[in-house]
C-alpha cells in the first residue's frame, strides 16, 4: 500500500512539474529578445537611470532593462559605451536620404519641420511613407497656407517654393476676400497629423498682427503649439527682438497657447542672455513657453531675403566682413555684399554673430533645449549645423569644455523635445527616453570619441564616435558604419489626426 502510495504521489509531482514546465515555456519564450545592447552605461534622462545595465529590445520597443545579462540572436557589446535615447531634432528643413546618413551619426533618430511647417499636410506624409530612413514630422505651414491664399489655392504651391521669395506676396496682407479661409485651412493641416504650428514670422513681414493673434488662439483651441521664427531679429527698436519675443509672449499668455522659439540665439544674438530672463520670467508666469538654440556662431540665409533689408548691419550687431560667402567660402566686402544684393546668381550667406560666452549661457539655461535648424547638405560649402550639431554639444561642450554634464546634455536632446510634444502627439511619451515598453529609438556611443567633423567650408563630414544608431528597433548604423538600404523611419502625427 505504501508503495502504491507512493507511486502515485511520484506521478502527481511528475505531473506538477510537467504543468510547471508547460506554464514556463511562454515566460521562457517572453524573455527572448531580437536585439541586446549589452554592458553598457544605460542613461535615461527621465528617471534618472545612470548605470551598467543589459537593454533588450523587441518588435522595436525597448522590452527589458536588466542587472544580468539578457540573451538574443544579436548581442552587441556596449562596454564602455553610452546607451541614450536617439536625439529629437524639433528644427530641421533636411529632406534627403543623404542629409539623413549624416544625421544618423550625428545620434538623430526623429527630424521634425516644425519651424516653418508644410502644406499640404497629407501629401507631404504620404509622400515620405516606407522611404525614411528616421522618424518624421512636421507642423502645417502659416507661410506656405498665406502664400496659397493670395495665389489662388493649393496648386500655386506646385513647383518650386516660392513662399518666401515673392516679394509682392510676402510683403502682403491675405486679402480680405480669402482670411475667413485662413484659421479652417490652418485647422484642417492639424487634423491631417500636423504636429504644431510653424510660423516663420520674419520671412513674410506682411503677416499682420491680428494673424498671429489668430493663429495663437487656434493653437490654444486645438491643445497645440507655435513653433516660431519671430518677426524681428535686431538688437535696435523699433523692430527689435525684444518687441518680436513680447508679441509671441502676449498672444501665448493672452489664448493660454504653447509657444516655441526657434534658434534664439540667431535672433537675439548679443542679447540672448536677456531674453532668456524674460522667457523664463514668461514660463514662471504660467506661460508654456520653450526655446531652443544651435551650438554655433553663424546663422545661414539668403542674401536677398528681408533678413538683409537695409539697416541689417545694427539690426545684427554685424557687418559685411562678418558674411561668409557660400558659394566662394571667402568673407564679403561691402562691394561684394552690394553686388550679391543687386544679383541673381547663388546668395547663400553665412552671418558669424553669436560669441562662445552667448552659446554657452545658453546652453546652460533649463528653458533651453537643442536643435539644428537643419538644411540638406549639397557641398562642403552648406552650413555645418546639418551634420554636426549634436556631437558637437557632446564633444565641444560636454567633455571638452565642461559646460553642461552629460545627463543635462542628453535631456536638452531628447527629453525636452519630447515633452514639447508628447501632449499633443502621444507617441512621443515613448520618445527620448530608455524605459520599458519605450520605442527602441536609441544611440550607442564612446563619450570619450564623439564630436563633429563638419565645420564651415567642409560640411560633409560625418560626425565620429557613434558607434550604434537604432531607429524603431532597426540599426541605421553598426558598429561604426551605415546600414544599407533599410529604411525605419515612422511617421509621427498629432492625437488629432483620425485612426
Amino acid at each position: 500500500m505504501f508503495q502504491g502510495l507512493l507511486a502515485a504521489s511520484q506521478r502527481l509531482s511528475m505531473a506538477a512539474a510537467m504543468t510547471l514546465a508547460a506554464c514556463a515555456t511562454p515566460a521562457a519564450a517572453a524573455e527572448t529578445y531580437d536585439v541586446v545592447i549589452a554592458g553598457g552605461r544605460v542613461m535615461d534622462p527621465e528617471t534618472g537611470l545612470d548605470s551598467v545595465r543589459d537593454v533588450g529590445i523587441r518588435s522595436g520597443r525597448i522590452a527589458e532593462i536588466a542587472r544580468s545579462p539578457l540573451k538574443a540572436p544579436v548581442r552587441i557589446d556596449a562596454t564602455g559605451l553610452v546607451v541614450a535615447p536617439g536625439f529629437i531634432d524639433l528644427h530641421s528643413h533636411a529632406t534627403s536620404h543623404e542629409t539623413a546618413t549624416y544625421q544618423a551619426f550625428d545620434g538623430v533618430t526623429t527630424r521634425l519641420e516644425l519651424e516653418l511647417g508644410v502644406y499640404p499636410v497629407a501629401d507631404w506624409y504620404n509622400a515620405k511613407a516606407g522611404h525614411e530612413l528616421l522618424n518624421y514630422g512636421a507642423a502645417v505651414s502659416h507661410h506656405r497656407v498665406r502664400y496659397a491664399l493670395q495665389a489662388g489655392g493649393p496648386s500655386a504651391l506646385s513647383g518650386p517654393d516660392r513662399s518666401r521669395s515673392d516679394e509682392p506676396r510676402i510683403r502682403a496682407v491675405i486679402p480680405s476676400t480669402s482670411y475667413d479661409d485662413f484659421i479652417p485651412t490652418m485647422e484642417a493641416g492639424l487634423l491631417e497629423g500636423a504636429l504644431g504650428i510653424g510660423s516663420g514670422t520674419q520671412y513674410a513681414p506682411g503677416i499682420a498682427r491680428f494673424e498671429m493673434l489668430d493663429l495663437a488662439k487656434l493653437a490654444a483651441r486645438r491643445g497645440a503649439c507655435i513653433f516660431t521664427h519671430v518677426r524681428f531679429g535686431s538688437l535696435v527698436e523699433p523692430g527689435s527682438t525684444l518687441e518680436a519675443i513680447q508679441e509671441v509672449v502676449a498672444n501665448a499668455a493672452l489664448t493660454g497657447s504653447c509657444l516655441h522659439v526657434v534658434h534664439l540665439n540667431s535672433m537675439a544674438m548679443s542679447s540672448t542672455p536677456d531674453m532668456l530672463v524674460l522667457l523664463n520670467q514668461a514660463k514662471a508666469s504660467g506661460v508654456d513657453v520653450s526655446t531652443e538654440i544651435y551650438p554655433w556662431d553663424a546663422s545661414n540665409d539668403r542674401i536677398r531675403s528681408v533678413i538683409f533689408d537695409p539697416g541689417w548691419e545694427a539690426r545684427w550687431g554685424v557687418k559685411p566682413e562678418d558674411l561668409q560667402s557660400k558659394a566662394s567660402g571667402r568673407r564679403l566686402t561691402r562691394e561684394s555684399f552690394d553686388a550679391l544684393r543687386r544679383g541673381t546668381a547663388d546668395d547663400g550667406v553665412l552671418m558669424h554673430m553669436n560669441t562662445e560666452t552667448t552659446i554657452e549661457a545658453a546652453l546652460r539655461d533649463p528653458l533651453v533645449l537643442i536643435a539644428s535648424d537643419s538644411l540638406d547638405i549639397p557641398d562642403r560649402l552648406a552650413h555645418p549645423r546639418s551634420a554636426g550639431t549634436f556631437a558637437r554639444v557632446l564633444g565641444h561642450y560636454v567633455r571638452d569644455r565642461g559646460t553642461l554634464d552629460l545627463m543635462t546634455a542628453l535631456r536638452k536632446m531628447t527629453l525636452m523635445p519630447a515633452r514639447r510634444l508628447e501632449t499633443f502627439a502621444p507617441s512621443m511619451r515613448r520618445k527620448g527616453r530608455v524605459q520599458v515598453g519605450a520605442d527602441a529609438d536609441l544611440v550607442v556611443f564612446d563619450p570619450a570619441a564623439i564630436a563633429a567633423r563638419a565645420a564651415y567650408l567642409d560640411a560633409k563630414q560625418r560626425s565620429v564616435g557613434m558607434r550604434h544608431v537604432l531607429v524603431n528597433g532597426a540599426f541605421v548604423i553598426r558598429d561604426g558604419e551605415l546600414v544599407e538600404g533599410v529604411r525605419p523611419g515612422l511617421p509621427i502625427y498629432s492625437a488629432l489626426k483620425a485612426p
